[in-house]
């Protein structure tokens, strides 16, 4: 798998991605990650947002209300 101009030992993504956006992210460039690693195999992946304290999470269905995955994020932007 060759990606962005490096190789990657890794056949597959984790289950479980998550994508912390700096101020130079577009939206389309967020897309294309998201998309990119659901293709790879994620379940499931978090964008998070650290300016507007706020998480999206995405799944194979599109845009998720709330993660499968059981966390408190109650002091993630605290």
């Amino acid at each position: 798998m060759q990606v962005r101009g490096f190789e990657t030992p890794y056949t597959r993504a984790p289950e479980l991605c998550i994508e912390v956006v700096s101020p130079s992210n577009s939206r389309k460039e967020l897309r294309e990650k998201v998309a990119a690693y659901l293709e790879a195999g994620a379940v499931e992946v978090w964008i998070v947002f650290p300016q507007s304290k706020r998480i999206e999470f995405h799944g194979l269905e599109g845009l998720l209300p709330r993660s499968q995955y059981v966390i408190d994020l109650a002091d993630v932007f605290g």
